[in-house]
């Protein structure tokens, strides 16, 4: 059966005027961050490129939003990502390129450089939406895994400085779900409920942290398993408490499938979540330096300073990517988090 989806989908890529469009795209301007994150190392040398390598300027990035533009259709999301994606100079400048190209845009952001002349320029940006990360209302809990005091405080004026001065930006927080915040979750939610300012609460699952050295068993790793909440029963307790406010119509946007699939991920990480092959075949991959990518688990398609977008996602290197993918049985961070799809059957 999955041969045979594997050969659909190339004679589908080949009919004339017939290609798989992405549904996903994220473009990770810059991997420079001033927090010292539990969760993400992206402050330290990264592993794949050093410390120097080249980066695309703001005309070169301009390029490649143009020519995603050729192969999607109007009201695309792209995601700003990082590191800390604010402390890209010319960020809210491809925001608005982005915006007059009739994107939608979303950035990602710790909150920590929103004062009111941010907010200000994030309003006129065009920005569509925003996620601020807060991982709990216990402000040393929060501190303690950004690794920066008084975070938690920064959020907090991000949060009425953009309602202020960009009153019409959707707002949302991304909280995720580590054993040191466990008991700070339902809380969360209970307080996002009544804060007229704020959209939504999307969660996440503990994931290896971002730029270290690759390991099935992470979380058994002393380095790291203090996020990986080991009592699972009240894990489970926690998710299900989630799934009853989501029935309620609550702010949480994840579907529940998600939510039990978190459960299920943390039950027996080293089980594949889904029953069918991976969904990110269709995705779009931009790092600091340029290079594109539809999985990071798979070799780069090319750079947006020497290709553009629209013939490297149509390259015969991408069709190779796809067919491996489809044969993938790794839970990764896109997979369970940033690009789940619940209309896949999964195994919980």
């Amino acid at each position: 059966m999955k041969k045979l989806l594997v050969k659909l989908i190339e004679r589908m890529e080949k009919l004339p005027g017939k290609r798989v469009q992405p549904n996903f795209s994220c473009f990770g301007i810059t991997d420079e961050c001033f927090l010292r994150c539990k969760m993400c190392h992206k402050w330290k040398p990264d592993l794949a490129t050093g410390s120097s390598p080249q980066r695309p300027s703001l005309q070169e990035w301009k390029r490649a939003i143009e020519s995603l533009r050729n192969i999607t259709e109007e009201g695309f999301l792209i995601n700003f990502g990082g590191g800390e994606a604010l402390l890209y100079e010319g960020v809210l400048d491809l925001v608005r390129f982005a915006t007059d190209l009739k994107f939608r845009t979303n950035i990602a952001t710790n909150g920590y450089l929103i004062d009111e002349a941010m907010a200000r320029r994030i309003a006129d940006s065009g920005l569509s939406s925003i996620n601020i990360s807060l991982d709990s209302l216990n402000a040393s809990t929060h501190d303690y895994l950004r690794g920066v005091e008084g975070v938690y405080k920064k959020v907090s004026f991000a949060i009425e400085y953009l309602e202020k001065f960009a009153p019409h930006l959707k707002k949302g927080i991304c909280c995720v779900i580590y054993g040191v915040n466990l008991d700070d979750i339902i809380p969360l939610v209970e307080s996002i409920e009544k804060d007229k300012r704020l959209d939504w609460i999307y969660f996440m699952a503990a994931m290896q942290p971002n730029n270290t050295v690759p390991d099935k068993g992470w979380y058994k790793n002393e380095d790291y398993k203090y996020l990986w909440p080991i009592d699972k029963e009240r894990v489970n307790s926690v998710i299900e408490h989630l799934i009853r406010l989501k029935n309620k119509d609550s702010k949480i946007v994840n579907p529940i499938p998600q939510l039990r699939v978190f459960a299920s991920y943390f039950s027996n990480p080293d089980r594949f979540i889904k029953l069918v092959e991976c969904n990110l075949s269709r995705a779009i991959h931009v790092s600091s330096t340029g290079d594109v990518f539809i999985c990071f688990s798979y070799n780069k398609l090319g750079n947006i300073i020497s290709g553009k977008i629209e013939n490297l996602w149509s390259s015969e290197a991408a069709l190779d990517i796809r067919k491996k993918i489809s044969n993938c049985r790794k839970n990764c961070h896109f997979l369970i988090n940033c690009f789940f799809e619940d209309d896949f059957p999964f195994s919980f």
